[in-house]
């Protein structure tokens, strides 16, 4: 053996003969003292993991409100260019409805004008067309 090993041999022997005792003696404190730091340890690693799992689960759910965010866009655009048409649709029937509307009066001018040519000239064929064509009699 080496003068070197011995030498270290010895050290930790006498190192031994100390601590030795002192572990008897203080087992169950060194014993909390271990379980603590692993307990710790373990504590530790399961934050770090669910630290990870939380910032996923906020990179999920800000990519689905982006999601949400861009087909409301698109259907708000959408329902935009509906109203737009329906505005449009809207606008067409009103110009169809006052160029009806002037159509009917015109027409109903010119009736009133025909009829009342027909009375001054016949007024007993128009007193018998009112009796045919609404039920009841002209008088006087």
């Amino acid at each position: 053996m080496t003068p070197q090993i011995a030498a270290i041999r010895a050290v930790l022997s006498a190192t031994w003969q100390k601590v030795l005792p002192f572990v008897l003696k203080n087992w169950k404190i060194l014993l909390i003292l271990a379980l603590s730091a692993a307990l710790f340890l373990k504590m530790r690693g399961d934050y770090k993991a669910l630290e990870d799992a939380m910032e996923t689960a906020r990179s999920s759910y800000e990519a689905q409100i982006e999601g949400i965010r861009r087909i409301h866009k698109d259907e708000m655009d959408m329902q935009m260019r509906l109203v737009e048409e329906y505005q449009a649709e809207i606008d067409e029937l009103r110009e169809d409805y006052e160029h009806n509307r002037e159509e009917l009066e015109r027409e109903r001018s010119r009736k009133i004008g025909e009829i009342e040519r027909e009375w001054s000239d016949h007024p007993e064929g128009v007193a018998e067309q009112i009796k045919m064509e609404f039920g009841f009699d002209y008088v006087e």
